[in-house]
């Protein structure tokens, strides 16, 4: 019987090799554009370079800070019914 790694927790975060994989993702995005336009070490400079400024914004924020940043600025919206608008910044009576 083989051994297999078992979460702590139920809400662990997924791991990549040895590091968290929201931390991971720009470095692997950046590394996939790079290739795409054939500037792999550039590329990959920026994504280590964005690691560590996203591992420093992240431990020095709440969680979900990320993802109501990204509403707030109009990225992600929202589909529920009882969701704003980001865009709408005052609302009148």
């Amino acid at each position: 019987m083989n051994a297999i790694y078992m979460p702590r927790h139920l809400d662990d975060q997924a791991t990549v090799l040895l590091w968290p994989a929201d931390e991971m993702m720009p470095l692997f995005a950046l590394l996939v554009v790079g290739v795409l336009i054939n500037q792999k070490v550039i590329c990959l400079v920026i994504g280590i370079v964005a690691v560590r400024f996203f591992r420093k914004m992240k431990a020095g924020t709440q969680d979900g800070y990320l993802l109501h940043a990204l509403y707030w600025t109009g990225l992600i919206p929202g589909k529920a019914r009882t969701l704003p608008n980001p865009y709408i910044r005052e609302y009148l009576a």
